[in-house]
């Protein structure tokens, strides 16, 4: 007996250790020297007490987070204390936007980001760590970013989807919305997907067309019987609609990448995967069946009629170099997973994206009535000879120089936030504002410049920040670094003395919308292409009346990009 008690003691004592032991790797451990709320490290949850309520209260992740660390302590970088992990918090927009453009080979994606990625876009760019095959990707893709390759065959698209939405509008608020406040996000999202569809796979994927002819049988008194049949960009816009849902929902899971990877054993999951590979393996095949007819001379001409989108440049390509090298049976490039992957990735980054800055926008148009007029003054003085029925081309659009136009577009996007932060990691130790950052820690960097942030000590900063500074100043600390609460465009313009002309300054102040550096983002040529000619032809052809006091709040909620609860507006057509 006394031997069956001592061995009974001996395994509850080895339990004891083990829970112990469970219990300390559980408990946060803050990193030195990096602020920290102390009552959080004294319980197992962390921060979490803190974090949850202000989640629910707001619907914002991000600036939860940084309220209870960054601006709790007072201090540009803290840390958020989690169980078993923590992550670095940085709110200096100078310092952020160094990491990014000029200390990016010292820092990758970090883990927890590619854990939400890597299950759902295997053989994407966003879902791979830095190495040689990463950079092989990015190269392979990196001319349909090209100025001259998204004007030839984006900018046309979108600007027919932006035509067929004001057209969507027009009947709405002549017909069904008399002076009276509709939803536009929805709308936002149809003609994002028309747009970046072709621009991607060089099909029209008919989500405005069938809108608006299902719209006209309704004014017509006809049923849905008369409706044509539904597009196939509808059935692309309900997996980009899976995804990006699926993104925002896991991020929040306490543990993302277990719940990432169980998503991919679900039916929904393995929908998703059949409707994309088969819809853009369709017209994959149709590009190589036109590919391999035509000579190498044929394939060798860039520029060429050839592409007429982005998967048709990637595609010839590689048509071409298995032709050069003489290879009889090349594998079939239609069957290959990261084409099919890095296609659906920008089109899930891309459609998000525009259509939630462009709901923003409009929300900042209805709420500011002055700059609306300002814009659309300047507008008209740049094509005195155009109407609101007869707007400017897109050539047009392009290539003229309207600097209050672009510094609209890029403090609606600077105020709206679509994208609120971004997660990196140093692949070794490092140092950020003389905080020690050991190898692999998550930093979350924020992406908002809408205020004024925590004293810095300059001595603190990284050698190449204070190189930048010195070269260009810190706009933050002049004119344009003001009430960055308030929507000002004029913060990104410059008058030269001489002659009182206005000029757009793009670097007026750190600007981190699209993060930057290796890893920012890759669409960004194509989302400001779109974006400014969207903005141009919306103010061209509507005023923005005020909307009542329910729609007018700024509250939103944050997924995949931050959404305004309420994108409504209130139309006359011009």
């Amino acid at each position: 007996m006394p031997g069956v008690l001592a061995i009974a003691c001996g395994v509850l004592g080895v339990l004891g250790l083990c829970v112990v032991w469970l219990y300390h790797k559980l408990y946060p451990t803050p990193l030195p020297g990096i602020p920290y709320n102390a009552e959080s490290a004294r319980r197992i949850t962390g921060d979490i007490p803190n974090m949850i309520p202000l989640i629910k209260a707001t619907g914002e992740t991000s600036e939860s987070m940084f309220a209870i660390t960054t601006r709790r302590l007072g201090t540009p970088i803290a840390q958020i204390l989690l169980p078993g992990r923590n992550i670095v918090m940085l709110e200096d927009p100078r310092e952020i936007e160094d990491i990014l453009l000029r200390r990016n080979k010292e820092f990758d994606k970090a883990a927890l980001s590619l854990d939400l990625m890597t299950p759902l876009f295997p053989h994407a760019t966003v879902g791979q760590y830095n190495s040689p095959a990463l950079k092989a990707q990015k190269r392979l893709w990196a001319d349909v970013m090209g100025q001259s390759f998204l004007r030839k065959t984006s900018a046309p698209n979108i600007y027919r989807s932006t035509l067929e939405l004001i057209d969507l509008w027009r009947l709405k608020s002549s017909t069904i919305y008399k002076n009276q406040p509709f939803s536009v996000h929805k709308d936002f999202e149809s003609a994002a997907l028309d747009a970046i569809w072709v621009a991607m796979v060089g099909e029209d994927a008919g989500i405005m067309a069938y809108e608006l002819q299902k719209l006209d049988n309704r004014v017509a008194g006809k049923g849905p019987e008369s409706d044509p049949p539904p597009p196939a960009g509808l059935f692309v816009k309900e997996q980009v609609d899976y995804i990006g849902h699926t993104i925002a929902v896991n991020a929040n899971h306490p543990f993302p990448k277990l719940r990432q990877q169980f998503e991919t054993y679900l039916p929904r999951y393995r929908e998703y995967r059949r409707v994309v590979t088969t819809e853009i393996g369709r017209v994959m095949r149709q590009a190589v069946s036109r590919f391999q007819r035509a000579d190498a001379d044929k394939l060798a001409e860039e520029g060429g009629d050839l592409d007429t989108c982005a998967m048709d440049l990637v595609l010839r390509r590689q048509i071409l170099d298995a032709k050069k090298a003489g290879i009889a049976n090349p594998p079939d490039p239609s069957k290959d997973p990261r084409i099919i992957d890095e296609i659906f990735a920008m089109l899930v980054g891309g459609y998000d994206s525009t259509s939630t800055a462009l709901a923003w926008f409009v929300k900042f148009m209805e709420m500011h009535p002055s700059i609306q007029t300002e814009l659309r003054s300047a507008l008209r003085a740049a094509f005195p000879d155009r109407t609101p029925q007869n707007p400017p081309t897109v050539n047009e659009i392009i290539d003229t120089d309207i600097p209050f136009l672009d510094a609209v577009c890029e403090e609606t996007l600077r105020l709206g936030g679509p994208s609120a932060a971004n997660l990196r990691a140093p692949v070794a130790d490092t140092e950020i504002l003389g905080c020690k950052i050991p190898k692999g820690t998550p930093v979350y960097m924020s992406f908002f410049v809408h205020g004024p942030t925590a004293p810095v000590d300059e001595n603190t900063r990284s050698a190449t920040s204070r190189a930048a500074a010195e070269k260009k100043g810190d706009g933050l600390l002049g004119p344009a670094g003001r009430d960055l609460d308030v929507l000002n465009p004029r913060r990104w313009l410059v008058k030269d003395p001489e002659t009182g002309k206005e000029t757009f300054n793009a670097y007026a102040i750190p600007y981190l919308v699209f993060g930057g550096g290796f890893r920012g983002c890759f669409g960004r040529k194509l989302a400001t292409m779109q974006y400014r000619i969207d903005v141009m032809l919306l103010i061209w052809s509507f005023e923005f009346l005020p909307v009542p006091e329910e729609y007018r709040v700024m509250t939103c909620y944050e997924g995949l990009f931050r959404v305004p609860d309420k994108a409504y507006v209130n139309i006359k057509a011009l």
